[in-house]
């Protein structure tokens, strides 16, 4: 499976004026959009859908379609086609991306801190569980199980797993201000990004025999809190100043090869993206 950017929408006040036509003939309203067109439904059969005439602002919208088959080259090519210049869009929202394959989501939620967070939200359904570490307006991180994923939507790569192969991904979605780098000419900045600065891995410590009651028993709860609804929750169930005694007192850091590097792992797949590694086949691009 790729990583690196899973998602991208663009904001733009220019279009090409054979895009902006096809809209107005054939596009309808939608979602504060005068003009929404499916461009791989046109002749062109780019994977973009094109919002125009944003009814409050006259503001365009570019989102792309399954974007991480496309790489950098062909995302540029398609957006210099339907904007004309680079120049003209801005990045709204980005979603970037790792897959950690053999790797239960369930095993590194029982691992996993982030700080700094108010928000946190726990999703289960038959697409899989989804931990949301981060829930803001600008900032999203998340942790899911990429193979219930695809199965539950019915994806045919779903059969390129076999029963009981683990893919877990680890996503994180900037929006807004939340996006550091609004410009096309600086997608390369991603690449250098600790967007996991805020990931942080613990386990419970084996305590000795000898060790206080009180820590016996109050290790013995949290490990089967964590088992059921995953450490960055049960860190939630305490006040700040409580939770630093606990992880001080009952917890060590996470090291050595049980979980890969995640930062390193983001990194190479938003790197594999923009040099245009693709890992399954790409779509079809026509071009006029």
């Amino acid at each position: 499976m790729p990583g690196g950017i899973d998602k991208l929408i663009l904001l733009s006040d220019k279009i090409e004026k054979v895009f902006l036509d096809l809209a107005h003939q054939d596009g309808s309203a939608r979602g504060g959009y005068g003009h929404v067109i499916d461009l791989r439904q046109t002749r062109h059969q780019f994977p973009v859908i094109l919002y125009c005439d944003g009814r409050h602002n006259g503001i365009h919208k570019v989102e792309f379609v399954g974007i991480a088959r496309l790489g950098l080259r062909r995302t540029r090519r398609i957006l210099k086609m339907i904007l004309g210049h680079l120049s003209a869009a801005r990045i709204y929202r980005i979603d970037l991306c790792t897959d950690i394959p053999g790797l239960w989501v369930w095993d590194l939620a029982e691992v996993v801190l982030v700080s700094r967070s108010q928000n946190f939200k726990i999703y289960n359904n038959r697409g899989g569980v989804t931990f949301y570490l981060q829930n803001s307006a600008h900032k999203t991180i998340l942790l899911y199980d990429k193979v219930k994923q695809l199965t539950a939507k019915g994806d045919p790569l779903a059969d390129t797993f076999n029963p009981g192969e683990y893919l877990t991904r680890i996503e994180v979605q900037l929006k807004g201000r939340g996006v550091p780098f609004k410009k096309i000419r600086h997608f390369h900045r991603y690449a250098d990004v600790d967007l996991l600065g805020q990931f942080h891995l613990r386990r419970l410590k084996r305590l000795r025999d000898d060790a206080k009651p009180l820590h016996l028993l109050a290790a013995g709860g949290l490990r089967r809190l964590i088992h059921k609804y995953g450490l960055h929750a049960v860190k939630k169930r305490f006040s700040p100043p409580h939770w630093a005694y606990i992880e001080k007192t009952l917890f060590e850091v996470l090291e050595g090869r049980e979980i890969p590097d995640l930062r390193l792992r983001l990194k190479r797949s938003i790197e594999d993206w923009l040099e245009d590694r693709i890992r399954f086949p790409r779509f079809d691009v026509v071009s006029d």
